[in-house]
């Protein structure tokens, strides 16, 4: 015999596999479900273009907020030095959007650039 409490809980859950569920942020009627984010690298001790800077190419590009050890999205950087990051905005729904940063270890194969703490972070 099924208790009231029970019969309840199943209803809600019920009613709750039905409805629609917002994967996004909705801003002047436009739907965001995702942030884009676009970079260049190149090897320097900034990651910036410094005189002949070859591009970093093959780095592994990190996204991580709010001094997380996990990383939300990464990308790998082409010949270019180039990298988009995507990220869902679910899953930075718990975070302030300016505590967000990128950040690639260093030195890689080809790139033998020695930041004091072993990688470039920028916010």
């Amino acid at each position: 015999m099924m208790t009231s409490h029970t019969a309840f809980l199943i209803s809600i859950l019920l009613l709750a596999s039905f409805s629609s569920l917002t994967h996004g942020l909705l801003l002047n009627g436009l739907q965001i479900g995702a942030v884009r984010v676009n970079g260049v690298l190149f090897c320097s001790l900034d990651g910036n273009l410094r005189g002949n800077s070859p591009p970093l190419s093959g780095a592994i590009v990190q996204l991580s907020c709010a001094g997380s050890q996990t990383n939300l999205s990464q990308a790998l950087t082409n010949p270019a030095g180039a990298f988009v990051v995507l990220v869902r905005i679910l899953d930075t729904i718990l975070f302030d959007p300016s505590s967000c940063f990128v950040r690639v270890n260093l030195p890689v194969a080809t790139c033998s650039v020695f930041p004091p703490d072993g990688a470039l972070t920028a916010s």
